[in-house]
């Protein structure tokens, strides 16, 4: 997955020369832009991080690694569903039922597919502190598929200095943010910021070291093994939380 971003980003530029390139990756796809350092290479305009999949191993529970590593080498074909768990990717319940019903959507996942999209987040997760800028990071309070203290771990290897990083917190997001109930706010968040990465967000959610809404959010991470230190997020003028 890595290699064909850097192909299409490749094949981009020189199909449309001069034009701007941003690189906006959803869940699993910011792991892969994360991972794969596209910028330092293709020199893109900027990045887009969506809920990005960085629940690493460092932030897993140890029973959840025992048990990923049992069953990926013991049973690597077994396909798990979700099904039974209870967890809501969004509050946008029209969207998931015509998901669920839609024949091109994978409804069960082969562990040892699970096993590599661990990789995949762990590697990203150590090259959050070398995230290239500018870059957008979006992140919904109620997001069940990523865990908030996997969020605040990201936070806290992003390096105090890095003014061009900043981290939108919606409160009634969910982790398919762009198609959630508020899906629009967080696509107008987007827009303005790709008109003006330095701009304001219309949404007013972006969150900023010291706050105490982000603060609050991180402290209740603590029981998941991730540091409740805040870090950088992003401040701008006038968007004091």
């Amino acid at each position: 997955m890595i290699a064909d971003l850097k192909t299409l980003t490749r094949l981009l530029q020189e199909r449309h020369p001069g034009l701007p390139l941003f690189l906006l990756g959803e869940s699993m796809g910011g792991a892969v832009i994360m991972a794969s350092a596209i910028q330092a290479d293709t020199g893109a305009d900027g990045i887009v991080l969506v809920a990005p999949a960085i629940w690493s191993r460092d932030t897993m529970h140890p029973i959840q690694r025992w048990a990923l590593k049992m069953v990926a080498h013991t049973f690597p074909c077994l396909e798990l569903t979700g099904s039974g768990l209870e967890i809501r990717p969004s509050d946008n319940l029209e969207m998931l039922r015509a998901y669920r019903a839609d024949p091109l959507v994978i409804n069960g996942t082969r562990v040892d597919a699970l096993w590599g999209v661990t990789n995949l987040m762990d590697l990203a997760i150590t090259r959050a502190g070398r995230l290239p800028g500018p870059a957008l990071v979006l992140y919904g309070e109620h997001d069940e598929i990523i865990p908030d203290g996997a969020f605040c771990a990201l936070l806290d290897r992003i390096p105090a200095d890095r003014q061009d990083i900043r981290v939108v917190l919606y409160r009634e997001g969910w982790h398919m943010l762009t198609r959630d109930l508020q899906g629009k706010r967080v696509m107008a968040d987007i827009a303005a910021w790709l008109r003006r990465p330095d701009g304001r967000l219309p949404s007013g959610e972006e969150v900023q070291t010291g706050s105490r809404r982000l603060e609050r959010f991180c402290q209740r991470s603590q029981g998941t093994g991730s540091s409740a230190r805040v870090l950088r997020t992003g401040a701008r003028e006038g968007q004091k939380q």
